[in-house]
C-alpha cells in the first residue's frame, strides 16, 4: 500500500466527502497565501488560476489539467481572509472523463503550534462516484503544497501510476471500513491469526 493514507472518505445521506487535515511547518499567513493568491494556488493545483474573485459570489476559474483541457469553474460561497475559502467546483467533461458537477470545495486554515493546519474538504453528490480518485488527487496536491511550503519549488505534475496506486489504496481502505462496519453490525468475530 502506498504512503500514509491520511485522507478521509465519508459517506453521508446527502453526499460523499473527501477530507484532508494536514499540519504544515509554516505560519498561518504563508499558508493563507497558498490558498488565496492565484500564482501560488497554481503551484500546488497544477494549472493557471484564471480568476479568483475574493468575495462571496465571485468567480473562480482554474485550468486544473491544462494539457488535457480540464478546467474548473466555480462561484465563491464563503471567503474569510486568513480563515476560509469555499466555492463550487464544476469540471465539464474532458477527454474520456465525464462531467464533475454539483461539487463543493472548502479550504479552512488555522494556526497550530509553531505552524498552521489546512483542512481541505471536497463534497460531491453520490452519483459522481469518484471519491477514491479525488482522495488520491487531493493527497498528491497536499503533498505538493507541503513541498512548496518547505521551499521546494520544483515543477509539479501528477503522474498516472502514482495516482492509480493511491486510488486503489483509498478504495481498499474504504471497502475495509465498510466490511468492518458490517462485521460489527452482524456480530461476526474474525478468527485469531
Amino acid at each position: 500500500m502506498p504512503q500514509n493514507l491520511d485522507g478521509i472518505i465519508r459517506h453521508t445521506l446527502e453526499a460523499n466527502e473527501v477530507e484532508f487535515s494536514r499540519h504544515f511547518d509554516a505560519p498561518l499567513e504563508e499558508l493563507w497565501r497558498f490558498v488565496s493568491e492565484p500564482e501560488l494556488l497554481e503551484k500546488w493545483l497544477g494549472g493557471p488560476v484564471d480568476k479568483l474573485e475574493p468575495v462571496e459570489g465571485g468567480e473562480f476559474v482554474l485550468q486544473i489539467a491544462p494539457k488535457m483541457g480540464a478546467t474548473v469553474y466555480g462561484k465563491v460561497l464563503e471567503y474569510v481572509p486568513q480563515q476560509v475559502v469555499a466555492l463550487t467546483w464544476e469540471v465539464p467533461a474532458w477527454g474520456h472523463t465525464p462531467d464533475l458537477m454539483g461539487t463543493k470545495m472548502r479550504w479552512a486554515i488555522e494556526a497550530e503550534g509553531d505552524g498552521s493546519r489546512l483542512t481541505l474538504t471536497h463534497t460531491l453528490p453520490h452519483d459522481v462516484f469518484r471519491e477514491h480518485l479525488l482522495a488520491a488527487a487531493w493527497h498528491l496536491h497536499m503533498d505538493q503544497l507541503g513541498q512548496l511550503l518547505a521551499g521546494n519549488d520544483e515543477h509539479y505534475t501528477i503522474q498516472q501510476p502514482e495516482i492509480y496506486a493511491l486510488v486503489l489504496a483509498y478504495l481498499e481502505q474504504d471497502q475495509a471500513e465498510k466490511r468492518a462496519y458490517y462485521e460489527h453490525l452482524l456480530g461476526i468475530q474474525k478468527p485469531a491469526a
